[in-house]
């Protein structure tokens, strides 16, 4: 008589179950291939004039009597639509060693200005406004000293771009006085800022 070899107690059970979860388990799915990941971060603005000196005027010459048209330009550093604002101290070039004596001479001149933002979607010219309209209150469109304020860039940045401020006279012949001997001159401060 043959003897059977003996089991071990539930191990027939064990692999009764472990066959039962395999053979319940759920067909695998084949999932994508891909992950998105999402990067984000932030420049922040600025604008600015940049360090670097400005160019020296020109096409001038000192002499109030002739007609002169002269031009300074000064490096920007605007990553955002900007704008530049022009204020005059005095409003006109004022003689600052004489004062008005009654001779019939003129001791003061009235001088022009006009802005060319250099942008990246092209040049923005303003109009010409007479240096009396760029002094506190005055209605020129660009008057202003308040930073983001005067003329705009429009949609365009600053990177690389810079400012020309042109200045202008007219030919004291053409006045209806002469220049009294002297020192004239004023003082015209520009202002940039991210536009308001």
């Amino acid at each position: 008589m043959r003897r059977r070899a003996r089991r071990p107690a539930g191990g027939a059970a064990l692999g009764l179950a472990i066959l039962a979860v395999l053979g319940s388990a759920a067909p695998v799915v084949a999932q994508d291939a891909g992950v998105d990941i999402t990067v984000s971060a932030v420049i922040p603005g600025r604008c600015g004039f940049s360090r670097v000196a400005p160019t020296p005027l020109r096409g001038a010459t000192p002499d109030l009597e002739t007609a002169q048209t002269f031009s300074v330009s000064l490096p920007l550093d605007c990553n955002t639509p900007f704008a530049v604002g022009v204020r005059g101290e005095k409003g006109r070039l004022v003689n600052t060693t004489g004062a008005p004596d009654g001779s019939g001479y003129a001791f003061d001149k009235t001088y022009g200005v006009r802005l060319t933002l250099e942008t990246s979607e092209g040049d923005v010219r303003s109009g010409r406004c007479l240096s009396d309209q760029i002094v506190a209150g005055g209605n020129c469109d660009f008057a202003s000293d308040q930073p983001g304020r005067g003329l705009g860039s429009g949609s365009g940045i600053a990177a690389p771009g810079g400012v020309t401020l042109t200045i202008d006279w007219p030919d004291q012949s053409t006045l209806n006085q002469r220049l009294a001997a002297g020192d004239y001159s004023d003082t015209i401060t520009l202002v940039v800022g991210a536009r308001a």
